[in-house]
């Protein structure tokens, strides 16, 4: 799968990733929301994201909200960094939604600005039922991305 910003730069998302994170999709009225971080590299102005964490022990969980408080995510990212001589890195979150079309609620706007803190553009990423909304933050700023 494969977004793009304004600028034609591309984030390019495996399918292995969009495989692990299709698996949390939130059909049941039981299902609670799913996260974890996005892992991949940069190419120039282009990201790839190569792996991603699930869910792990630790996490809280509601139909409507998730804090990855578990470790496994940062451990996810370190594993990955280690094993590819620093190439692979931390390129932002994903979580779920339990609506068709997802877009960020202002918790979600609110939780980006307050924890991605980067000078190079980070990934959010929201898997609703029906369709993955895709976002780039800029400092600041978070933009929208349009599936190609």
């Amino acid at each position: 799968m494969t977004f793009t910003d304004k600028n034609n730069h591309l984030t390019v998302l495996l399918s292995g990733v969009i495989d692990r994170i299709l698996l949390y999709r939130q059909f049941s009225p039981r299902s609670k929301e799913a996260g974890g971080v996005l892992i991949g590299e940069r190419r120039g102005p282009h990201l790839v994201i190569k792996r991603i964490s699930e869910p792990s022990v630790g996490d809280k969980r509601t139909r409507h909200s998730v804090d990855r408080c578990g470790p496994g995510h940062q451990t996810a990212v370190d594993e990955a960094f280690a094993q590819s001589d620093g190439t692979l890195q931390y390129l932002g979150e994903w979580h779920t939604h339990p609506e068709d079309l997802p877009s960020p609620s202002p918790t979600d706007e609110y939780s980006w600005m307050k924890n991605i803190i980067c000078s190079e553009p980070m990934i959010v990423i929201i898997v609703g039922r029906k369709r993955i909304w895709a976002g780039k933050k800029i400092g600041r700023t978070i933009s929208h991305l349009i599936e190609i």
